[in-house]
């Protein structure tokens, strides 16, 4: 998910989001090309696609359907799991489009296989498994992007270069790419820069206790002290083709 905010963030999904989007005007359907405004959408995942393959299958397995939202509350993009509806800003740009759609696409998969937060975490560690999920759709993306752009599309790569708290990711998977390590070992270098921002974790931290509290208070669950399974980062940590790349947070 992306908030329209001075620092904008990406946020994984695993649970509703408690964003009145019932509010907004929202035209769904089950495919890209049947709108207009999605059409760069369609060609760049056809692109990925040939490059990635089942890409689009995948895409048609975690998500049923994706909505223009105008005007975009509190909001430019995010992936509902209850209605499994994708939910993406009016008039973004073209670039800035791919990129919210891909990451969007990498935490609709996260959800359909199951790699969220489960009951009986603690609030930090559930918070730990917020930050691998969005380290992980910020390396699919980067990932994808590379794809594109040795493709001859470069605008979704220029768009991640260009934002914020999503730069420095880029630039540690360019770096590692440009010192000849493989897609997998570039993925990695990226999957650890995101933790290295001490301000991307604090807005991640904070978000990430704010909705547990909400969640706990809804549904009146009494306090837990769980921690995450390490099988957890060997099912989350993939390529977009499946392929499994090495991640583990920080010690």
């Amino acid at each position: 998910m992306i908030r329209t905010a001075t620092v904008a963030l990406f946020a994984a999904t695993c649970v509703a989001w408690p964003f009145a989007v019932q509010a907004q005007e929202m035209t769904c359907t089950p495919t890209l090309a049947e709108q207009p405004a999605l059409a760069a959408l369609q060609t760049a995942l056809d692109q990925v696609d040939g490059i990635y393959p089942n890409l689009t299958d995948a895409f048609h397995a975690a998500v049923k359907a994706v909505c223009i939202a105008e005007p975009p509350v509190g909001a430019q993009g995010f992936f509902e799991p209850d209605t499994r509806h994708m939910v993406l800003a009016a008039d973004l740009p073209v670039g800035l489009q791919q990129a919210v759609f891909f990451h969007e696409l990498r935490h609709a998969q996260q959800f359909a296989i199951d790699a969220c937060p489960v009951p009986g975490l603690s609030m930090r560690e559930h918070a730990e498994v917020i930050f691998a999920m969005e380290a992980d759709a910020s390396v699919a993306t980067v990932v994808i992007a590379d794809a594109l752009r040795a493709n001859g599309d470069p605008a979704m790569w220029n768009a991640l270069a260009n934002w914020p708290l999503q730069a420095d990711i880029l630039a540690a998977y360019a770096t590692a790419r440009a010192a000849g390590q493989d897609v997998a070992l570039a993925a990695s270098a990226a999957f650890d820069q995101w933790y290295a921002n001490e301000t991307r974790k604090d807005l991640y931290y904070v978000d990430s206790c704010l909705r547990f509290l909400e969640e706990q208070e809804r549904e009146h669950r009494l306090p837990s002290y769980g921690t995450v399974d390490p099988a957890f980062f060997g099912r989350l940590c993939r390529l977009p083709d499946g392929t499994e790349y090495v991640c583990a947070p920080p010690e």
